[in-house]
């Protein structure tokens, strides 16, 4: 077929047709981009966090954190080292996340309103963790005006966190069980995660 027939039988398209095609080469357009990439599947992962609450671990599955998986060297936004250790004895929200993971942007407005709801209780801790360069991660949650603390790692993660994927998440007692470990974008401000939160403050 020439170009001129293909122009032709374009034309005969219905308006809807003609629609999607564009629709379509704007989303190919769009995903040719790493920002575009991230922006779209930021979007998808938002979906699926407003949707999918955190399985909390039953009895036999619950993990206890050893003396020595407190001592992990963090560093903060304003460049002060502090040892998870020092968190010990509070509820513990720990997240591994990126500036690149979609999972992990989209889940981050859910993580910000669970923020939120308990940043000026002083039995939880949050702690949002990148081996990203600060200024970068800085930058980023500043963009989207995100408020939760930010951290990044001086000394390699205890074995029990780590992870082959992010975004990868834990809620722990204040006496170091890991009640929850999560893996992808997560409901983080629903109903199930502020009951167990309640609960574990109130222990």
């Amino acid at each position: 077929m020439n170009i001129k027939n293909y122009i032709e039988k374009y034309k005969k398209k219905s308006l809807w047709s003609k629609i999607t095609d564009v629709i379509f080469i704007i989303f190919i357009l769009v995903m040719l981009t790493p920002a575009g990439r991230l922006g779209v599947g930021g979007f998808v992962n938002r979906i699926r966090a407003y949707i999918i609450p955190p399985s909390v671990k039953s009895a036999k599955d619950i993990v206890k954190l050893s003396e020595n998986s407190y001592n992990w060297q963090l560093k903060n936004s304003e460049n002060v080292s502090v040892n998870f250790a020092d968190f010990k004895g509070k509820v513990i929200f720990l997240n591994f996340w990126a500036t690149w993971c979609p999972p992990c942007v989209g889940e981050m407005p859910e993580i910000q309103k669970l923020y939120d709801k308990y940043k000026d209780n002083s039995d939880i801790q949050f702690l949002l963790v990148t081996n990203e360069p600060m200024p970068k991660a800085t930058d980023f949650v500043n963009k989207r005006n995100y408020s939760f603390p930010i951290y990044t790692s001086d000394t390699k993660s205890p074995a029990v966190f780590q992870s082959n994927a992010i975004p990868v998440t834990f809620i722990i007692s204040k006496t170091g069980e890991i009640m929850v470990r999560e893996t992808g974008a997560t409901n983080w401000s629903g109903d199930r995660t502020q009951k167990l939160i309640n609960k574990l403050i109130n222990k």
